[in-house]
């Protein structure tokens, strides 16, 4: 019964994620040079009905100018996106998520994705806050959501720490606790 449990776990922790970037790890600094992220990230969906929770790991890679940042990086999905300065400590960053299970399943014609964005705001050197926003499509049966968050980052030396919470049109918030070391 305990590994049907950790099982389920796992499979509710993939489904919520399949297809959306829940950690941002990130700061409004673009990238100047090549950056690597590996992290965990926690997840919590908070529904009051059916609360379930899992963990995840988060790997990226970023390049850039200083000034405008390209990226890759996975939480089940693969996410190709792009960060560009606005302004001094603030940027505008989207991408495009999709999952890694398309390559290996039959999705009927459906490409399940997520586009997402985010303006990242550094309240101070180690402070960022990250307004979020998403549209995920996953298919005709299943079909699609939107969701909006928030994102605070806490970076001290090569750590990064994260609280966040996105919210579904529903209502139903999924609560995320991330760390990570940035090299």
């Amino acid at each position: 019964m305990k590994k049907l449990a950790l099982l389920a776990l796992a499979a509710l922790a993939a489904s919520l994620t399949s297809c959306m970037p829940v950690a941002s790890l990130q700061t409004a600094v673009p990238a100047n040079g090549n950056q690597f992220t590996v992290g965990l990230t926690a997840v919590a969906n908070a529904n009051s009905n059916n609360f379930s929770a899992g963990a995840m790991p988060y790997l990226a890679y970023a390049w850039g100018n200083g000034k405008t940042e390209f990226s890759v990086s996975t939480q089940i999905g693969l996410r190709g996106g792009v960060k560009q300065l606005l302004a001094e400590n603030v940027s505008l960053a989207g991408g495009l998520t999709i999952p890694w299970l398309i390559f290996t399943t039959d999705w009927r014609g459906s490409l399940p994705f997520t586009i997402d964005t985010a303006l990242l705001y550094d309240a101070s050197p180690n402070l960022t806050l990250a307004l979020r926003g998403m549209y995920g499509y996953l298919s005709a049966d299943l079909g699609k959501a939107w969701l909006g968050g928030v994102n605070l980052t806490y970076g001290y030396d090569a750590w990064l720490f994260e609280g966040g919470v996105l919210i579904s049109q529903s209502g139903s918030p999924l609560i995320s606790l991330s760390g990570a070391y940035r090299f």
